[in-house]
């Protein structure tokens, strides 16, 4: 599979004001980010998960050249998304390939109607009027909102607003989405329809590379073909969901959030000597109830 994003060797230092400091991960004080390697291929979805403060965010600020071009602090490495490094190109010219969705569903809106927020960015742009149209149309058609189109971003729920930042970003074409923990300030439903978007995202547009930064397992176990534990600035586990997940043990003891599910699972083992090791609430009924008729003949 070929690369879309490539991070090589990836060191970022904020700056430190405390000389009495101490750093993570072995380096000197204030690394955000200690030695990165990692490879998202086109088409692929890459779920990122980790405790808080342990270098997502500043990993996916890296994407799209807004660290270390938009913030103070020191860099070695590089990042690659195809031939374009985001040290060196142009944060605007980099979100042409490049789209990036906050945590906060405010952040990524300016406070015009929904098509209007679709549109800013390609506008921006100077892309044709009618390309624009065709653009907006498609994008709020892939988020499920074309029957707001008129109406004010303002008045919208918080899972409505999540999605029209999606498509304002869709709506550039990118060739690599970020979405920096979409989810975290939604309810269950909003959640939930965020969910439904990225999966038809990824049915609908298959080139596209996704990395979602996420702090519900579930979500993550359903969606991301591999997933990467980040911890004190490193990435510490990098493998499939379901690998992670059926061992969970590891994961818990960092403090990183794993499936309910997989917490029962652990649990019903170490009580029972089972060897369970479901990662989804559907695998968890099937593999329960196969047991229960096993043991009550």
């Amino acid at each position: 599979m070929p690369a879309a994003v490539r991070i090589e060797n990836l060191h970022f230092r904020y700056p430190v004001f405390d000389p009495e400091a101490t750093g993570v991960g072995g380096e000197e004080p204030g690394y955000a980010l200690a030695g990165i390697d990692l490879e998202v291929g086109e088409g692929e979805l890459l779920g990122i998960s980790g405790t808080t403060g342990s270098g997502k965010t500043t990993l996916c600020l890296t994407l799209n050249g807004l660290v270390p071009q938009q913030t103070s602090g020191t860099i070695r490495g590089d990042v690659w998304v195809g031939d374009w490094n985001t040290k060196k190109v142009p944060v605007p010219q980099l979100a042409t390939r490049v789209g990036l969705v906050f945590q906060d569903p405010e952040a990524n809106l300016l406070g015009l109607t929904v098509e209007d927020e679709v549109a800013f960015g390609p506008e921006n742009l100077a892309v044709d009027p009618r390309e624009i149209e065709e653009r907006v149309t498609w994008a709020l058609d892939v988020v499920g909102m074309t029957e707001q189109r008129r109406r004010s971003a303002a008045l919208l729920s918080g899972g409505q607003k999540q999605r029209v930042g999606i498509a304002a970003v869709l709506a550039m074409l990118p060739q690599v989405l970020v979405l920096d923990e979409p989810t975290a300030e939604l309810d269950p439903l909003g959640k939930r329809e965020i969910a439904e978007v990225i999966a038809g995202l990824r049915e609908r547009e298959r080139g596209m590379a996704v990395v979602m930064v996420e702090s519900d397992a579930t979500t993550l176990a359903r969606l991301a073909d591999r997933l990467a534990i980040m911890d004190a600035g490193s990435i510490v586990a990098l493998d499939e969901p379901r690998a992670l997940y059926s061992n969970p043990a590891p994961l818990i003891e960092r403090g990183v959030a794993v499936p309910d599910v997989s917490q029962v699972a652990l649990r019903l083992n170490r009580r029972l000597g089972t060897g369970w090791s479901f990662v989804t609430d559907d695998e968890a009924l099937l593999e329960l109830a196969a047991g229960l008729r096993a043991n009550t003949g």
